[in-house]
C-alpha cells in the first residue's frame, strides 16, 4: 500500500529546503576560492606603488589649484592628477567640471568664459583656478609625474605645445575617458603616453593597446582584479580611482591584490598604510 500523496509531498519539499540549505551554506566558499586562487595566480606585486595626489589632494586644500598641487609636492607623492578645459580664449586651465559653478563663486562654462574672467574667481580659500603653464613651472625641477585629464576634445595640440616648451613630455602621462582623444594626441605626438580611464561597466582591459597606463575605479579592480594581472602580463599599468569613500582597508586591499597606483584624495593615508 503507497503513502498518502500529502506525505509524499511533504518529504520531497524538506529534501529540497535541505538542498537549498545546502547550496546557501557553500556561498560563503565562492568568494574565498575565487580571490584565494587570484592570489595564488597573481605574480609578484609592484615594489613601489605609486601615490598620485587626485586633483592635488583636496583633502587639504581646495582641489586642482596651486596650493593644493604645492602641498602634495611637500610630502613628495609621485604623481600630481589634474583635470583640464580650455577657455574661450584658448588657455589651458586646470579645473574638474565643465562649469564653474561648484568650485568657485561664479556661474558659467569654462569654455565661454575668458582667462581674465575665470582669473577673477575665488576657487577656494582666496585660490585662483591655475593654468596648466603655472603647473608646468611649479614641478620644474622636482621630478613628479603628472597625469593631466583631458575633459574635452580639441586640446590636444595645446597641451604637445606646452609639455614640449616646459620639457616635460617625459614626465607626463595624459589621461581621457575617449580613447579616440588619446588616439588623436598620439597620433600628433607617438612618443606621448597616456592612460586610459574606464568605469565599472568595463570589468576587462580597454582599447587603445598603445596605453600603457590603465585607470579602472576601485570598485570594477574589487570585482575583477584578474585584469591586473592580465595588464601586468601585457607589461601596462593600473592606477585606481575612487569614485566614493576611501578607506584605509579598501586602499590595503588594493595595494594586496597588485596594483601599481592609487589615485588619493588624501595621498598621507596612503604615505601612512606604505610605510
Amino acid at each position: 500500500m503507497s503513502p498518502p500523496a500529502s506525505l509524499n509531498l511533504g518529504y520531497h519539499a524538506k529534501v529540497r529546503r535541505k538542498e537549498k540549505l545546502r547550496w546557501l551554506a557553500l556561498l560563503p566558499l565562492y568568494p574565498l576560492l575565487y580571490y584565494g586562487t587570484y592570489f595564488i595566480l597573481r605574480g609578484p606585486r609592484p615594489a613601489n606603488p605609486q601615490i598620485i595626489a587626485h586633483r592635488g589632494g583636496p583633502a587639504y586644500a581646495p582641489e586642482n589649484t596651486l596650493a593644493a598641487f604645492k602641498h602634495a609636492l611637500e610630502m613628495h607623492v609621485d604623481w600630481l592628477e589634474m583635470d583640464l578645459h580650455q577657455t574661450k580664449d584658448g588657455t589651458l586651465v586646470v579645473i574638474h567640471d565643465a562649469s564653474v559653478d561648484r568650485t568657485t563663486n561664479g556661474s558659467g562654462l569654462v569654455a565661454e568664459l575668458t582667462l581674465a574672467q575665470i582669473r577673477a574667481l575665488d576657487a577656494g580659500d582666496g585660490e585662483q583656478i591655475p593654468t596648466f603653464e603655472e603647473v608646468l613651472a611649479l614641478v620644474q625641477g622636482s621630478g613628479v609625474g603628472l597625469l593631466p585629464e583631458l575633459k574635452a576634445a580639441g586640446m590636444e595640440r595645446e597641451l604637445l605645445r606646452l609639455l614640449e616648451a616646459a620639457e616635460y613630455t617625459q614626465r607626463t602621462v595624459v589621461q581621457s575617458f575617449s580613447a579616440q582623444r588619446l588616439e588623436t594626441l598620439q597620433t600628433l605626438a607617438p612618443e606621448i603616453q597616456v592612460c586610459r580611464l574606464y568605469g565599472v561597466e568595463m570589468l576587462n582591459l580597454p582599447q587603445p593597446e598603445s596605453a600603457r597606463y590603465l585607470a579602472p575605479p576601485a570598485t570594477a579592480v574589487l570585482l575583477n582584479p584578474w585584469q591586473i594581472r592580465q595588464a601586468h602580463t601585457a607589461d601596462r599599468r593600473i592606477f585606481v580611482w575612487f569614485g566614493g569613500l576611501e578607506h584605509p582597508l579598501i586602499m590595503r586591499w588594493l595595494l594586496a591584490l597588485g596594483v601599481d597606483g592609487l589615485m588619493i584624495n588624501d595621498p598621507s593615508a596612503l604615505a601612512e598604510i606604505l610605510d
